[in-house]
């Protein structure tokens, strides 16, 4: 059961913009911005990544990614792409070692790499969860921070299940670390949290609040310094279980989505392609392929 709800006025998308230039289109249903039909295919991409939270799909059910997904990865893997899959938590209904070793199994399978933001079902502090959970997480993945810099992005997913829904103080500094040192002009960080929910416009409820014992606060990137140099896309899986559309929201340089799946037939993912000029994030309904 859901037990927190956000709400927050609306403020109209006209007294507001997001400032990214023609690099990148955004395709997602409910977000409708910067849409450009010339990016949205990129039948020449060279990379592509999949990113899905919630990925066990229904709460309370099932052990592993439900079928209409694993279907989805069947048909429309590229061979001639290097394939990523990010999983932004919750991806184990039990986080026993069985279940980590099948989802690393089918990743090394069907994929070219993959980055993981671990949620509160991981670290077994959620509904439906037991057994020593990070411990077995580790012993299978081996660690909760990853990065990579693509042609145009940085992309990191980090740990934010924290009391605070934050990363700890290691992982900011790293954060801020890797954003220094890069030239890239858009950086897309996974979340399992959604850690901004103070900073979004229109009303919004996460799966749960599960871990949380600080009180969230507005200014969510307050932490990220010299933000201003850069564009950020910051994407968090605690929704779409009880089959939420995807949310987002913007402001100047900072976009925010919330989006994963409950193994219902309104189920999207999304997908960033890339190719040499540009890069788009698409939404795919998973029983519309």
């Amino acid at each position: 059961m859901k037990s927190i709800i956000y709400l927050i006025f609306f403020v109209s998308c006209t007294s507001s913009s997001l400032n990214f230039d023609e690099t990148v289109s955004i395709n997602i249903e409910s977000c409708n911005i910067l849409y450009n039909e010339f990016l949205t295919d990129n039948r020449d991409s060279k990379e592509e990544i999949f990113i899905v939270g919630h990925a066990y799909g229904r709460p309370g059910e099932g052990n592993f990614f439900p079928d209409r997904l694993t279907l989805f990865f069947q048909q429309n893997l590229n061979p001639n792409t290097k394939n990523y899959l990010a999983l932004t938590g919750d991806f184990v209904r039990n986080p026993d070692l069985e279940s980590y070793i099948k989802v690393k199994n089918y990743i090394n399978d069907n994929f070219n790499g993959y980055f993981i933001s671990i949620g509160n079902h991981e670290i077994g502090n959620g509904n439906n969860t037991n057994g020593p959970g990070l411990d077995n997480y580790f012993e299978v993945f081996g660690d909760d921070f990853f990065y990579e810099e693509f042609n145009h992005f940085l992309l990191i997913s980090g740990n934010f299940s924290n009391k605070d829904w934050l990363p700890n103080e290691k992982q900011k500094k790293e954060i801020n670390d890797l954003i220094n040192l890069t030239d890239k002009d858009y950086v897309i960080i996974l979340s399992h949290q959604l850690f901004w929910l103070l900073d979004s416009k229109g009303d919004i409820s996460p799966n749960s609040d599960a871990i949380l014992e600080e009180d969230l606060k507005k200014d969510s990137l307050n932490w990220i310094l010299n933000s201003d140099d850069k564009n950020f896309i910051i994407i968090s899986g605690d929704f779409g279980a009880f089959g939420d559309k995807a949310h987002c929201t913007y402001e100047d340089n900072k976009l925010f989505i919330a989006n994963g799946i409950g193994d219902y037939e309104s189920d999207t993912i999304l997908k960033i392609s890339e190719n040499e000029t540009s890069f788009n994030i698409k939404e795919f309904k998973l029983n519309n392929f």
